[in-house]
């Protein structure tokens, strides 16, 4: 039985598919958490556009807004979840998504992660990594690797 399942959502249709999962694995249990997290890296003041660097308070500035803009995003989510009786949390992460995701799982409880993968093979794998492959190979709990439906 799984306790406290993490759900890392990047805001894509895809990832949002592992909520089926999710909900097929608590429906009807109360003594299971759920938490969504989402990773919002840091904008580094290395970004220049039209020529010009970014202030480093312009790029903190965007760094909240976006912030906001994630929390809304999970909250809307973790709402439609809770209305349907399940506990659920949110958790917004600075860091990178796997670094997100694992720090987290290992440092509350997490027993199982479902997460999302695009399916990318080959060079696309190489060119853009791959946060659910780096999840996989480093996780200490059962990973749920939900793949793209048509």
């Amino acid at each position: 039985m799984y306790y406290h399942i993490l759900v890392p959502l990047d805001g894509s249709s895809l990832s949002e598919q592992t909520l089926l999962h999710v909900r097929a694995l608590a429906e009807g249990r109360k003594d299971v958490k759920i938490t969504l997290i989402r990773a919002v890296p840091p904008i580094y003041p290395t970004v220049v556009e039209f020529g010009m660097a970014h202030h480093p308070s312009e790029m903190e500035d965007e760094l909240l807004r976006l912030e906001k803009s994630v929390q809304e995003y999970l909250s809307a989510i973790a709402r439609e979840l809770a209305a349907d009786g399940m506990q659920v949390q949110t958790e917004l992460s600075r860091l990178d998504p796997g670094d997100a995701i694992m720090d987290y799982a290992e440092n509350h409880g997490v027993d199982l992660i479902v997460i999302a993968t695009h399916g990318r093979s080959g060079i696309g794998r190489w060119l853009l990594g791959s946060v659910t492959q780096k999840v996989v190979q480093a996780a200490r709990v059962p990973v749920l690797v939900i793949r793209p439906t048509d």
